[in-house]
């Protein structure tokens, strides 16, 4: 079974259509919905920030409930000039400056996280417009990240975001494959000269929802 998580641009997305039910786990109770052969997990619920985000619940809860697989959506800043707002990327690498959840906080074992080719081809041929390849750099958030700062991570990484490697990473550490989809909703600080701000970011993410639907109905039509 597949499971989808939903970001930014899905924070008030209803699902009126899915069943909505909680799945306990070992590390808390996430709320899932429950369509026709998949799961859709909406990472924000509760309108959490990024760093209180309780990624073991939710990677937990979506193979509990039954997925096998997982495919990610992720609301990003651009760090180049040429990839520009409005631009879906397929990210195939990763950078984190931030620490990273584990499964495995009483035992010692290593994991090494990797995009999955095939779930990520398959993204490919729902969303032939979006750019297939680029590095993901995670920050921790909540507070957006200085123009120095983007200016050092613009040397290694196309996109920048807060959620989608603490993601792969549990999902690794739990045995599920994982590829995701990034809309680039702005330009990083500094990579243009307009202001940026979490308001303007949630206007432009606002704006865009319908185009958000329509990537969700694209993926669910995978299953």
């Amino acid at each position: 079974m597949l499971g989808i998580i939903g970001g930014t641009s899905l924070l008030d997305y209803s699902g009126a259509d899915f069943t909505r039910f909680e799945q306990y786990t070992p590390y808390g109770t996430t709320e899932l919905f429950r369509g026709d052969h998949f799961l859709l997990l909406l990472r924000h619920q509760n309108r959490r920030a990024p760093h209180v985000i309780p990624y073991l619940s939710h990677m937990a809860a979506l193979k509990l409930a039954g997925a096998d697989r997982i495919i990610a959506l992720g609301s990003t800043g651009s760090l180049r000039e040429d990839i520009r707002p409005g631009t879906r990327v397929i990210p195939d690498d990763f950078i984190s400056l931030s620490p990273m959840p584990t499964i495995h906080n009483h035992s010692i074992d290593h994991v090494n996280p990797a995009f999955d080719p095939e779930l990520s081809s398959l993204l490919a041929s729902v969303c032939p417009d979006a750019l297939n390849g680029g590095t993901y750099i995670q920050t921790r958030g909540p507070r957006l990240e200085s123009r120095p700062e983007i200016k050092a991570m613009a040397q290694f990484a196309h996109l920048v975001g807060m959620t989608i490697v603490s993601e792969l990473t549990v999902a690794t550490e739990l045995g599920l494959p994982f590829a995701a989809i990034c809309t680039v909703d702005n330009y990083a600080n500094g990579i243009c000269d307009a202001e940026i701000s979490y308001e303007s970011i949630i206007d432009t993410v606002k704006s865009n929802q319908d185009k958000s639907l329509d990537l969700l109905d694209r993926i669910m039509g995978l299953v």
